[in-house]
């Protein structure tokens, strides 16, 4: 159990780091454009397939019109030469044909307005894939540079937290020392503190009293 455990962690670890690395923006950002390309290129084929097909609703127009003219000149050919059966066929083909003409022409004016919007449809896709392309250089700058700004504040805070505030608690902690140090050093080479103790030694208490009298005598004097 706990090797099937440890192999579906492991795998859903992986697909988790996958689905993280398919979802940078960068990333994300490609895959749109690739589906945009897609887009593009399916636009481009079916405005190329309309462009033949325009092309040869064109070419049986001409063909027709030939046509036309043709038995035009069979018609009349005939009634010249008397033929009045063959000259009525030859108007009978002809009416047909110009029936036919009537029909490709307004087919070919159709595709030509088919063509005309796929034409416009594509020229809006480029519009855009420029569009897209400025706007993903756009975005791949601003990406790199909140990642490094990311990065840095991540290490300047990691740092300030856990070094700089414990190196400047370390340094006021000298400091004080310090201080404390020179201030002991003045209390005891300080010529007042170094001067006699400020109580009187019982001892002594008559040989003061005797010496103050005699320096209050010298002063009336």
């Amino acid at each position: 159990m706990g090797i099937l455990r440890r192999v579906k962690e492991l795998f859903l670890a992986e697909t988790n780091g996958l689905l993280d690395k398919c979802e940078q923006p960068l990333n994300m950002v490609n895959q749109y454009m690739r589906e945009f390309d897609l887009e593009l290129t399916k636009g481009q084929k079916a405005l190329a397939n309309q462009l033949f097909i325009e092309r040869r609703q064109a070419a049986l127009i001409a063909e027709t019109e030939t046509q036309i003219e043709k038995r035009d000149r069979q018609s009349r050919l005939a009634v010249k030469q008397g033929e009045e059966h063959i000259a009525k066929l030859a108007i009978q083909e002809k009416l047909l044909q110009e029936k036919k003409l009537a029909t490709y022409q307004s087919q070919y004016t159709t595709i030509q307005e088919q063509t005309k919007v796929l034409e416009e449809r594509i020229a809006q896709l480029l519009v855009q894939s420029e569009e897209f392309n400025h706007r993903r250089l756009l975005l791949a700058s601003r990406a790199n540079v909140a990642s490094s700004l990311k990065e840095m504040s991540q290490s300047v805070v990691s740092f300030q937290t856990e070094n700089i505030s414990k190196g400047f608690a370390r340094v006021e902690e000298k400091v004080m020392l310090i201080e404390a140090e020179l201030e002991a050093m003045q209390r005891f080479q300080s010529p007042v503190k170094r001067s006699a103790p400020q109580y009187l030694d019982p001892g002594l208490k008559d040989n003061i009293e005797k010496a103050l009298e005699e320096i209050k005598l010298k002063k009336e004097d």
